[in-house]
């Protein structure tokens, strides 16, 4: 889909587009490539009793990522570096389009889960984490209400 003269008008309207600028600590994000575009694109389902995250972190490599897991949600931090900070600067680029730096996400789960449970896979690039629902206690007690004259 070609981009038209309105597309960056209409970046500045869409929600998740400035909450994500927000949590990336970026102060101008509408406004061409002045800054990174560097974030983990995830997805959350359910399956099975259990719940997924997956989450892509192309460059990334495992050891350079932090994962905590709660009851209630999971954090995911993670950095990736420029080129020219690992490898030196003998290069002569005329093009520069690959995203760097550090992406932070606090992803909140639908439902209880068991932070015990948790397991890690990365894969291809992309970090899939399997935490099991907490089981709902089903017991219940039938109360008699009792009116007074």
């Amino acid at each position: 889909m070609a981009r038209d003269k309105f597309y960056p008008m209409m970046r500045m309207m869409d929600p998740e587009e400035i909450f994500d600028s927000l949590t990336r600590g970026v102060t101008a994000p509408f406004f061409g490539n002045a800054f990174p575009d560097f974030n983990a694109k995830t997805d959350l389902y359910r399956k099975d009793g259990k719940i997924f995250v997956e989450a892509e972190l192309p460059g990334i490599a495992p050891d350079n990522v932090d994962l905590h897991v709660y009851s209630d949600r999971l954090t995911l931090s993670a950095e990736k570096k420029a080129e020219s900070q690992e490898g030196g600067n003998d290069k002569s680029y005329f093009r520069t389009e690959r995203s760097w730096g550090k992406v932070e996400r606090v992803i909140s789960f639908p439902v209880e889960a068991d932070p015990e449970s948790a397991k890690a896979n990365f894969k291809n690039g992309v970090l899939t984490v399997e935490i099991a629902e907490k089981s709902q206690d089903k017991a219940h007690k039938k109360v008699s209400i009792t009116a007074e004259a």
